[in-house]
């Protein structure tokens, strides 16, 4: 009898304890909240990268609803822009002698509407942008402003209601290179960012630092053509007056020999390579 009485104990035991889990798997255990995706990111600030060689691409973030449960209903979520997080994000994270995020031009990107559901039962829905490339130009800092205007069910979160999204454009030349050869007949070697101009262009520093107000009169560009050899000419005030050169697809790599005319209208000479650091690998 007592044997008896002990099991029947244990089964409730176990039977309340599984109750109890059950209830707890049914309960939400956080505060719901509906945001997007890269709203938590530094400064809001959600970037893309976009290859040069499509013309038009389409991206996207997300809009989500958090906690431990599925939403029971429909969620409809209102978006808008909201340009004064680009003026916030330039005044807390760039100087005056940065380039400053602006907002993306509207002959840039599209979006087919500002009206998105969450479905029953799902946990977020995609806010597709279609953007066309062929219009960005290098030395420009893009955003879109996005920002949670109205929300049918739950809270939204005022923290992460907004995010910036950014693109950042490359090809398949752009990168670090190692930048080595003879100026006038004296060694050089320095790391180099290839920067994307285009689908088949990168841009370099000839010398110096690499930042935009020594871009003009120390900018080159490369632009490999089909049959794999290089146009070589100035970003704008240096003068090329003689080249050639190829690139190597198989090391990835570029050989050039050019004359050009500084800024002083001094005549350079110069013979080197672009080489892809030992510490990376480029597919």
């Amino acid at each position: 009898m007592k044997t008896k009485l002990i099991i029947l104990l244990l089964l409730n035991t176990i039977i309340f304890t599984g109750c109890r889990e059950q209830d707890m798997l049914e309960m939400e255990h956080y505060i719901k909240q509906v945001y997007l995706v890269g709203s938590g990111e530094e400064g809001q600030m959600l970037v893309k990268d976009v290859n040069l060689e499509d013309n038009e691409v389409d991206i996207s973030t997300a809009i989500y609803v958090s906690g431990s449960l599925s939403p029971d209903k429909d969620i409809a979520v209102k978006l808008e822009e909201n340009e004064d997080a680009i003026d916030d994000y330039n005044r807390k994270y760039k100087s005056q002698n940065d380039i400053l995020y602006q907002i993306m031009p509207k002959e840039f990107y599209s979006m087919d509407n500002m009206d998105f559901v969450i479905p029953k039962g799902q946990i977020q829905c995609l806010v597709p942008i279609h953007l066309n490339v062929s219009k960005f130009h290098c030395d420009s800092l893009y955003a879109i402003p996005l920002r949670i205007k109205e929300c049918s069910e739950f809270q939204k979160t005022e923290d992460n209601k907004t995010v910036l999204i950014s693109v950042k454009t490359y090809n398949k030349y752009s990168g670090n290179y190692n930048f080595e050869g003879e100026r006038d007949g004296v060694s050089f070697s320095m790391l180099r960012t290839a920067t994307a101009v285009d689908k088949n262009s990168i841009r370099i520093y000839l010398s110096g630092n690499e930042t935009i107000d020594n871009v003009n009169n120390q900018g080159l560009v490369l632009s490999v053509k089909e049959d794999n050899t290089i146009d070589i000419k100035g970003w704008k005030d240096i003068h090329v007056k003689e080249y050639s050169g190829t690139y190597n697809s198989l090391e990835k790599s570029f050989d050039m020999k050019f004359k050009y005319c500084d800024i002083s209208q001094i005549e350079h000479e110069v013979v080197a390579k672009l080489l892809i650091p030992d510490t990376e690998v480029r597919n």
